[in-house]
Order: C-alpha cells, then sequence, then structure tokens
C-alpha cells in the first residue's frame, strides 16, 4: 500500500485533476485496454492510477509510476496517439532512454559522464566539492525533496541531498534511469516517469526541489516554464535550486578557452542542423540562456545566482596537469568559489540559480 500514500499529493499531468490508486487486477487490466508496450509485458502492470473523470490511467510498472505522457492510456479516444512531442524534445526522451549506464564506485551512473566529469586524482577534489555545493543552499531538512531530472543518481554526492528528508521524489524522462536510481537510493523514495514541463505533482508541496543539468536540455522556448513549475511545487518557505550552463556565456571559459569555445560553439549549431538532416542516433538537445534570462521571472526578487563550479572539462583537461601544480590551481579557483559564490557564479560555467520562495508566497 506505499502508493496510497502519495496519491493526495499528485495530479493528473492531461487533466489537472486528482489521482485514484487502483490496484484490483480486473479494474486495471480493463483500464489498460490494448495498450500493450513492450515493456508492459516484461514487467507486468498489476496497479496504476486514474484521473477523476476516468479519462486518463497511468500504470505503475516496477514500483516506477508512469506519469509521461507516452505512457499514459487515454479511455475514451481510441485515435489517440502515445506520445505526440517536438523533434528537440522527442530526441532527448529517446538519448535518455537508450543511454547505457556504468559502474563507479558501487553505483551506477551514465555512460557518458565522462564527457562533462574529470575522474583524474588531480581533479577529484576540486570536482567533490563542486558536487556537495548544491546541499549548503537546500533546507536542512523536511518531508518531501523534489529532483527534478534525477537520473540514476549514482554519485554519492548526489544521494546526500536526501540526508534530513522523508522522502525524495525521483522525477525523469527515462524509465531505465528511474530503475538505477530505485538502486542506488537506500533511503525512502518516490520514483515518476514525467515531464517536468507538466509536473504531476500538486503546488506548494516540497520542502527543497533539486534540478541539476536537466533545464538547459529543454527546449529554449520551455525553460522559463520548466523553471516556474518547480518554483510552483516548492512550498512556501522552502527553496529551488537549479544548476545550469553559462556555455559560450561564460566570461571565464571564453576568455580562458577562447578556440575551444569557438569549436564548442560551431559544433553546437552544426549539430542541430545536422540532427534535422539525417536520421541517426538520439543526440542530446542543449541550449544555454545568458544571465538576463533569470531577470524575466515574476520571483525575480527572491532569485540569486551563485557558482556551482566555474570551470569545465575542457579547461580542466588542458590546463591541470598534476606535474603543473594542477591542485594549487584548483585549490586558487576553488578558493575563489568559496569566497566570492555570486562573482564567480556570474563568470564561470555552471551556476547554480537558488530561488527561495516567501512563506507568503502561496502560487
Amino acid at each position: 500500500m506505499f502508493m496510497v500514500e502519495f496519491t493526495e499529493i499528485l495530479k493528473c499531468p492531461n487533466s489537472e485533476e486528482s489521482l485514484h490508486y487502483i490496484s484490483d487486477q480486473i479494474e486495471v487490466n480493463s483500464y489498460l485496454g490494448e495498450w500493450d508496450l513492450p515493456f508492459f509485458r516484461a514487467f507486468g502492470v498489476s496497479a496504476g492510477f486514474i484521473n477523476e473523470s476516468r479519462s486518463w490511467f497511468y500504470p505503475i510498472v516496477d514500483q516506477i509510476i508512469l506519469l509521461h505522457p507516452y505512457y499514459g492510456i487515454p479511455q475514451y479516444n481510441s485515435d489517440h496517439s502515445l506520445f505526440k512531442d517536438t523533434f528537440d524534445k522527442r530526441r532527448v526522451f529517446d538519448y535518455y532512454n537508450n543511454i547505457g549506464y556504468i559502474s563507479y564506485n558501487d553505483h551506477s551512473i551514465y555512460a557518458d559522464s565522462s564527457k562533462w566529469l574529470d575522474y583524474r586524482q588531480v581533479s577529484k577534489d576540486y570536482i567533490e566539492s563542486s558536487l556537495s555545493r548544491a546541499r549548503q543552499y537546500l533546507p536542512d531538512k523536511g518531508q518531501y525533496l523534489l529532483d527534478a531530472g534525477s537520473g540514476p543518481i549514482g554519485l554519492q554526492q548526489y544521494l546526500d541531498l536526501s540526508k534530513g528528508y522523508t522522502c525524495r521524489i525521483c522525477c525523469d524522462i527515462s524509465f531505465s534511469a528511474l530503475q538505477q536510481a530505485q538502486r542506488n537510493l537506500t533511503g525512502p523514495g518516490l520514483f515518476i516517469c514525467c515531464d517536468i514541463l507538466n509536473t504531476p505533482i500538486i503546488d506548494n508541496i516540497c520542502d527543497a526541489v533539486i534540478s541539476q543539468h536537466v533545464i538547459y536540455h529543454i527546449p529554449r522556448k520551455q525553460q522559463k516554464r520548466a523553471i516556474e513549475e518547480l518554483y510552483r511545487i516548492t512550498k512556501p518557505g522552502g527553496t529551488t535550486a537549479i544548476v545550469y550552463s553559462f556555455f559560450y556565456h561564460s566570461i571565464l571559459m571564453d576568455a580562458t578557452l577562447f578556440p575551444v569555445q569557438l569549436y564548442r560553439i560551431i559544433r553546437h549549431f552544426l549539430g542541430k542542423l545536422f540532427v534535422k538532416l539525417i536520421d541517426s542516433k538520439p543526440r542530446l538537445y542543449f541550449y544555454s540562456h545568458g544571465r538576463k534570462f533569470f531577470k524575466n521571472f515574476y520571483f525575480s526578487e527572491h532569485l540569486k545566482i551563485y557558482t556551482w563550479r566555474s570551470l569545465n572539462s575542457y579547461f580542466l583537461r588542458l590546463y591541470i596537469h598534476e606535474a603543473f601544480m594542477g591542485k594549487r590551481i584548483l585549490n586558487f579557483f576553488k578558493s575563489l568559489e568559496e569566497r566570492y559564490p555570486e562573482f564567480m557564479g556570474t563568470i564561470g560555467e555552471y551556476p547554480i540559480i537558488v530561488i527561495d520562495k516567501p512563506v507568503s508566497n502561496a502560487v
């Protein structure tokens, strides 16, 4: 009966209605009807949620609630397509539902993580300090911590974010990533496959919301809506923290990596053209807004930009080496990030956007 406990905080992503938990197998089968996705058969569906008007059914598979549009089963419109979405959103969905995993420190992490994280010993302390940085901006304790775009949460610093919270709600578009998160997370967790542009959670419920390296994979015109969704879910008095990338808006990286940054920009825009012209394996969408973007929210007066990590992996691999005072250089930047978090967040590659929701604000 574990799922019943969370019924009151969930809502239908299509109709905005409340949801009702269904565990009777005959009733579940009647709602499934003729919809027969392969992994429905592989895992079996013995429970799910139906909305108030009984127009949408959402299966529960392997203790993961499938509240993503791809898996929602319409009850009245037989012509409804399972999943209609933009090209860019679809390729992110396909990418993360096809990605592999590797083992790192006894946890499962994305197979492509070495592109973004420098695992060399010389960079270890610097990288680990950034991975832990989000924790200082979140409340020490609470009932619900929402991890929006949680992925497999395979790094210990990410797992430690749950400390002090009764339950971690892991939301992701990837069913397989949530399976890995189930294995990695040792404390209480609720696992929801969904689109964070329409997060199926009621207003003002989570003491803390964290989203790391997710928003810039959402189409550029929809990123504002995604951030507003996370703020909507945050409880008054709670905090939303978003790890973002300034990419070519990073003054520090542009100054120190100009040829590399130019190469990245050219590759980025040519890549967007390539995926539209050539049918190939799923490739990840990416769009980075600059600092001015974060001044256009109705809650901007409660929003601050700090540093999560000012240096990217290109900088680390080019300049940081054991034989050339690599650790000293990183300790210098780490010191700057700790002493001047707002300044380094403004000029560096990876800021953390921190939004404190006023107690008086119930929107």
